[in-house]
């Protein structure tokens, strides 16, 4: 990108990327889930989760624990199904299997969410009319999940949209600025030029010596500091464009890298998670690693103080935290929650109301007679009723935090096994 990024409207800025890594992971982001989530289908959603690392006992058994999965489906569900249901999952399920044959011949990632919704089928050619057929390749393996009702079960998903998310990375020197991004283990290049204009930096200087000379090289470190500036100026706007959660920097002097933080507004510097040495020349995977690392680290100080915020809170006798499933659905639905937290294995069926739209859930398994919010009996069972109140958080401009640290998890189960902190 040619234009001066630091002048330029943070609309006007072209995010293109360039050449994500070769590992195969799937970029997701918040649309992604969202849309997936408005997903509801009378005829019926499937929704797979296989850990399809790459030894030769887990390829293997790939489609032997598929076809497990598929078999407990049948053992609940056939039973309820009439001859134009069964039709219409056998022949869902032919193409389903066969999508995972051709997946395991060349298997990307370390696991893979597979989400179908068949719709209309014609009984003499088997052939499907697909409201939705999704598949996602994963940096982490998932718990095996085979699942089948009216909305897909999105949890898992959200468990590695957490433990991957948007991260901007900006790889830089003397001379120019590279932009990256990081996400769901996968890093890629953006398409932006930035350059330092100096003509001493760009190699076209000449040679100085005797006199002047150290009031050159004091120009120099001026242009210099104004360079950093415009950097964190465009940094800052690619940043809010892209929607990154957080900020890496790199350059091949860590002390460089840690000396431009001083030049971003105190918002921005909260973003910035961590520094590292890297060459400028550095590869997509080389950059990514190295993130890898720094969002890694991140990741798991925020887990630990978000626990810490939220137990604090529910200490004080009007503290802004709720723990428990019903509560903290409901204070979900009032858009009170502005970090929701929750065990990475967590799933719990909860209820949808048809006529106002509401979520509530207790850890019982039989739905209750009507809403608690409008009194309807028109009631959806959901599967997965924790990955809606999460999709809700994030459209109310809130944050999840799933919870993996094995202690951490035991503080969660002895408040409430979920919880949130609020807005008010």
């Amino acid at each position: 990108m040619k234009l001066d990024i630091t002048k330029t409207d943070p609309d006007m800025i072209s995010l293109d990327l360039i050449g994500d890594d070769e590992r195969g992971y799937d970029f997701l982001d918040d649309a992604s889930i969202i849309n997936l989530k408005q997903i509801k289908s009378d005829y019926g959603v499937l929704s797979v989760y296989l850990d399809t690392r790459s030894s030769a006992e887990k390829q293997k058994t790939v489609l032997a624990r598929f076809k497990n999965g598929i078999k407990q489906i049948r053992e609940t569900q056939e039973q309820n199904w009439d001859h134009d249901e069964t039709l219409r999952f056998d022949a869902m399920l032919k193409h389903v299997s066969k999508a995972l044959e051709l997946e395991m011949e060349d298997p990307s990632g370390k696991g893979i969410a597979l989400f179908v919704s068949p719709g209309r089928v014609l009984p003499k050619k088997l052939k499907v009319d697909y409201e939705l057929f999704e598949l996602y390749h994963l940096p982490d393996a998932p718990d095996d999940i085979v699942s089948w009702g009216k909305t897909p079960v999105l949890t898992p998903l959200l468990v590695a949209k957490d433990e991957h998310p948007e991260t901007g990375v900006v790889l830089f020197d003397r001379k120019e600025v590279r932009f990256f991004l990081y996400t769901m283990g996968e890093a890629a290049e953006y398409n932006i030029e930035m350059n330092n204009p100096d003509p001493v930096t760009t190699g076209k200087s000449h040679t100085w010596h005797g006199y002047g000379t150290h009031n050159h090289q004091q120009w120099q470190e001026e242009h210099y500091k104004r360079y950093l500036g415009q950097a964190a100026i465009a940094i800052s706007k690619i940043a809010k464009k892209a929607g990154w959660k957080w900020i890496a920097l790199l350059s091949s002097d860590e002390q460089e890298a840690k000396h431009i933080i001083d030049y971003f507004a105190k918002d921005m510097q909260k973003k910035i998670i961590g520094t590292a040495s890297l060459a400028m020349k550095a590869s997509i995977n080389e950059v990514r690693d190295t993130a890898a690392n720094i969002v890694s680290n991140a990741e798991n100080r925020e887990e630990l103080h978000t626990l810490n915020e939220w137990l604090d809170e529910l200490k004080k006798p009007a503290g802004l935290a709720v723990s428990g499933i019903a509560d903290t659905v409901l204070a979900a639905q009032e858009y009170r929650v502005h970090t929701l937290l929750f065990p990475a294995d967590f799933i719990q069926k909860g209820w949808e109301c048809q006529s106002c739209g509401g979520l509530f859930a207790d850890f019982q398994d039989e739905a209750p007679a009507e809403c608690p919010y409008c009194g309807s009996n028109d009631l959806l069972e959901k599967e997965d009723i924790i990955a809606d109140v999460a999709v809700q958080v994030l459209q109310s401009d809130g944050d999840i935090e799933v919870v993996r640290n094995t202690d951490n998890r035991s503080i969660l189960e002895d408040n409430g096994i979920v919880g949130g902190l609020l807005r008010y």
